[in-house]
């Protein structure tokens, strides 16, 4: 990151390499976060295994308004227990 600011890229055009595709794989900013988790995880005494395919999952599903996890303000969560 330091040095794309050093080399004179907004952080437009960093979060534009970041959030770039090729296919169906993760981002680099999915790799990035999920070595970040991993080792978070890792600090606290716990496995890290959450892969960059994990974390395109968990984004891909927040930015939809019908994905798997999700509910509107208001609603109810589905499957859960109260």
């Amino acid at each position: 990151m330091d040095i794309f600011k050093t080399e004179g890229l907004t952080q437009q055009q960093v979060d534009r390499v970041l959030d770039a595709r090729v296919g169906r794989s993760p981002t680099i900013r999915d790799h990035l976060t999920s070595q970040m988790t991993n080792a978070l995880m890792r600090g606290l005494g716990m496995p890290g295994r959450q892969s960059p395919e994990d974390v395109m999952r968990v984004r891909e599903s927040m930015n939809s308004p019908a994905g798997q996890g999700t509910y509107t303000q208001g609603e109810e969560p589905s499957g859960g227990t109260h």
